[in-house]
């Protein structure tokens, strides 16, 4: 092949590489549709939120009630600890959380919701069922007026820390 027929053909090649790649005359294709989930449906795994209020946290729609105290809730229901707990840390902020396979505590959690009350939530695997309890480990206020010996008197210590009575530990 001479050198004219050389040039030629890559004139050729460029040109029809040129035309083949110029977007203007292509079809356009639709771009695929990203379909987002129901907003009445829940993701594998999410828990729906029931009308029981824990402190300001609302407990799992599957679960059930199984005592309430002035200063804890216990409830339970057939579903994954795993799922519970995300569900709580979710709705919750904590100091600290501990985690083995068959507990999750959220230390000193404050609702998202209600941050007025310091909780401590416990996620527990049973035999049979997951139990949340969620208590409430408020301090009360300090009162006003009180002298440091007073402040340990009411909480029945010596300023050293020591009980003032031995005989009455709590």
């Amino acid at each position: 092949m001479s050198r004219v027929h050389l040039h030629a053909a890559a004139a050729l090649v460029l040109l029809s590489a040129c035309r083949g790649g110029d977007e203007r005359h292509a079809p356009s294709a639709a771009p695929a549709a990203v379909v987002d989930p129901p907003p009445d449906k829940l993701a594998p795994g999410e828990l729906a939120e029931g009308p029981v209020d824990a402190f300001g946290i609302k407990l799992p729609r599957a679960m059930t009630v199984s005592a309430q105290f002035p200063d804890a809730f216990f409830a339970k229901g057939s579903l994954r600890a795993e799922d519970v707990a995300a569900y709580v840390k979710a709705r919750v902020v904590a100091e600290r959380v501990e985690s083995s396979p068959r507990k999750t505590i959220f230390h000193n959690a404050t609702s998202k919701s209600a941050p007025s009350r310091v909780l401590r939530v416990e996620v527990l695997v049973r035999d049979d069922h997951t139990e949340i309890v969620v208590r409430d480990v408020t301090k009360p206020p300090a009162k006003d007026g009180l002298t440091e010996e007073e402040r340990w008197r009411e909480l029945g210590l010596t300023p050293q820390g020591q009980p003032l009575d031995p005989t009455k530990l709590e």
